[in-house]
């Protein structure tokens, strides 16, 4: 008798316990909560999952103030990557000459020099590459665009090569300068400089006093500036980054000499990107053909060995768990969705993304929303809304991992869908989160575009499978 009291208090508990648990915050699972498996209570078991490698149809906007990505970059295992910028860049302010009283005071252009602020890179650092600067063509539907442009815009028209600078080292990037800035000795780091032709400058300072009245005006007689990478680049393994919006550090520099108050004087007029009226451009495009990336998305298949992860513009996997649906109910004390990344992929020269993230295909609506019951929207984490650190998507021990208790446990126990998922790495995303709205909502998973890809084991891995590992306990 005292071993069935003892029996039915157990299943009571449990009962309560699998009642309770959806109070439970994602947050609280998978850690201090997990019992031992001893295979008597508490056991433990794999799902298989089926993966798929698919490019990312990518709509990602880069704005203004973004780092913008500069070159182009060989990967053996992913292919190749080329990214082009844009940039108008404008008096500090219109309605009056910029160059001094008026184009009478002028004595000279000693040199015009456009600067670019160099924040960061992406891939090999002794990459050698060349960067040609061109007048965007007044043809091109080159204007202010409040929320950027689509990095996969097509390429804008130009004309008329201004100059370029080969051969430059992306580890001299980051270098100290030294230069003189009319009469002071400038002192400075993480400045790239190009040296423009005089009559490039003498052009733009013998517009009309009535070009430089609006920024209208003088977009139809100069409409900005393209800074394309060279095909003919001596090692194209790297990309850079680069800040436009960053008045002190990006700048089209005039020195020169004019008449103030009768006597000849050494000064500087700076262009930039105006906190109004202004506009770039970020185009980057991915070509995978001849890669073992571009020969799986070629190939397809229902089930890849070899999963490849690219961050914006990139790809994604889609994930099926098919024994998830009809599993019985049970409580979960764990749930994680792991996949282990595969060495051998050149990952010390071109990193893993920063974070991956994992979001749930609503075929039936035609939707991606957030994980349901796992992902959980924190209205206070702007601009990425949620905590990376409990839902999962650093690599840790080169394993990325997802935590999924929550939402296996709905599946399992209020019989709740199971959805395919995606895996991916974007630079911002928008899923619906369903628990606030029906609209889609903006996420940034990276700071940088552009930057990480990954190979990891697939549902095929013959010994690093991608899988769905539970901790659970028997009702």
């Amino acid at each position: 008798m005292k071993k069935l009291l003892l029996s039915l208090s157990s299943v009571i508990a449990l009962v309560i316990l699998i009642e309770s648990c959806t109070k439970i915050r994602t947050t609280e699972l998978g850690g201090g909560l997990i019992p031992a498996v001893d295979n008597v209570t508490v056991f433990d078991t794999t799902l298989e999952v089926i993966t798929s490698v698919f490019g990312l149809s990518d709509s990602t906007r880069q704005t203004r103030d973004a780092d913008h990505l500069f070159g182009t970059l060989e990967d053996p295992y992913f292919g190749t990557t080329s990214a082009e910028m844009y940039v108008q860049l404008h008096p500090a302010l219109f309605g009056t000459y910029p160059f001094g009283s008026s184009r009478d005071s002028l004595i000279g252009l000693d040199s015009v020099v456009l600067s670019l602020r160099y924040k960061s890179l992406y891939g090999d650092s002794n990459s050698v590459q060349g960067f040609k600067i061109y007048e965007v063509d007044q043809s091109a539907p080159f204007r202010d665009s409040s929320t950027g442009y689509l990095i996969s815009h097509p390429s804008f028209a130009v004309s008329n090569l201004i100059a370029e600078k080969n051969n430059v080292s992306y580890l001299t990037l980051n270098d100290s300068l030294q230069y003189i800035r009319a009469k002071d000795t400038v002192k400075t780091v993480n400045e790239l400089r190009i040296v423009l032709p005089n009559e490039f400058g003498m052009r733009l300072m013998n517009f009309d006093t009535t070009i430089y009245k609006t920024d209208s005006a003088f977009n139809t007689h100069f409409k900005g500036l393209a800074i394309l990478p060279d095909a003919a680049s001596a090692l194209k393994k790297a990309i850079a980054y680069f800040n436009l919006a960053d008045q002190a550090g990006t700048r089209l520099s005039f020195h020169y000499r004019a008449t103030r108050n009768g006597k000849a004087d050494t000064t500087v007029t700076d262009f930039i990107l105006r906190t109004n009226y202004r506009a770039t451009a970020n185009l980057v495009k991915r070509d995978p053909s001849g890669s073992p990336y571009g020969n799986q998305l070629a190939n397809g298949g229902d089930n890849q060995s070899e999963v490849f992860i690219q961050s914006t513009p990139g790809s994604y996997s889609l994930i099926k768990i098919p024994g998830l649906q009809n599993m019985s109910n049970r409580l979960l004390y764990k749930a994680v969705l792991i996949a282990d990344q595969l060495e051998g992929y050149d990952e010390a020269t071109f990193p893993t993304p920063g974070l991956l993230f994992l979001d749930a295909v609503d075929s039936a609506k035609s939707r991606i929303i957030t994980i349901p019951n796992s992902w959980v929207f924190l209205q206070n984490n702007s601009p990425i809304y949620y905590d990376p650190g409990s839902f999962g998507g650093f690599l840790k021990d080169k394993k990325f991992q997802f935590d999924l208790t929550a939402y296996v446990q709905g599946i399992v126990t209020r019989k709740e869908k199971s959805y395919a998922l995606r895996l991916y790495a974007p630079y911002s995303t928008r899923p619906v989160i369903t628990t606030i709205s029906d609209n889609q909502f903006p996420l940034s998973i990276s700071n940088r575009l552009g930057s990480g890809r990954t190979v990891i084991g697939g549902g095929a891995h013959p010994t690093q499978k991608m899988r769905l590992y539970l901790v659970y306990s028997r009702l």
